[in-house]
């Protein structure tokens, strides 16, 4: 029977080893890319009348690259990377888990979140709303505040992961087709008056995003 060398047993164990704490570092449904930074400043413009944010989140105008469906028909489209609107993106560490949201819109809006859990991300279509609930997974469902819509043909792009301890600028870049979610139609005396629509988006966006500072 072959006898292997201690020393080259030593050196193989030292690979494996080496190779399991690389992919241990390996984020499932992510991509590390520094590069997408230049890309992704084409598609944004920072403006003086949003400096009130500066020390809360990340503010400035966005390219809105969306595909809308009612009823599953297409409603609007826009792939006209020039025209842009407000758009705010921050992230956040709760013990392990790493957030990431972005969203057109001041006050609510409408866009994505991200969640980074045990090397795993997950991509899912944020819709918020200010003033009262609007959106339901169901058509019968309870209107709610904050909706998390699951997604299919994902794609996650950052340009690192921040450091917990540290307050960090980030950039990166998703898109995603939603599935089916329902939005109120209109209300009167607090009661909903006309049948809720069943809206979808495919998005694709680019975003900089910082530390939420509360």
């Amino acid at each position: 029977m072959m006898r292997i060398p201690i020393a080259i047993l030593t050196l193989c164990i030292i690979l494996s080893d080496c190779s399991q704490s690389k992919n241990s570092n390996i984020i499932k449904g992510l991509t590390i890319d520094p590069k997408i930074k230049p890309e992704v400043e084409k598609h944004i413009e920072d403006s003086k009348e949003f400096d009130a944010f500066k020390n809360k989140m990340e503010v400035y105008a966005n390219s809105m690259l969306v595909e809308s469906f009612e009823n599953d028909s297409l409603i609007f489209r826009s792939t006209d990377s020039s025209k842009k609107q407000i758009f705010k993106s921050f992230y956040l560490w709760k013990n392990d888990t790493l957030t990431i949201d972005g969203a057109f819109g001041l006050f609510g809006g409408i866009g994505f979140g991200i969640d980074i859990i045990k090397n795993n991300a997950t991509l899912y279509h944020m819709l918020s709303s200010d003033d009262f609930p609007e959106f339901a997974y169901n058509e019968k469902d309870s209107l709610v505040f904050r909706l998390q819509v699951p997604c299919t043909g994902t794609k996650i792009v950052l340009s690192e992961i921040p450091d917990s301890a540290k307050s960090q600028v980030i950039y990166g870049y998703v898109e995603f087709k939603s599935a089916n979610y329902f939005a109120e139609n209109g209300q009167q005396d607090g009661h909903e008056i006309f049948p809720r629509q069943k809206l979808r988006n495919n998005m694709r966006i680019y975003f900089r995003s910082s530390r939420l500072s509360l």
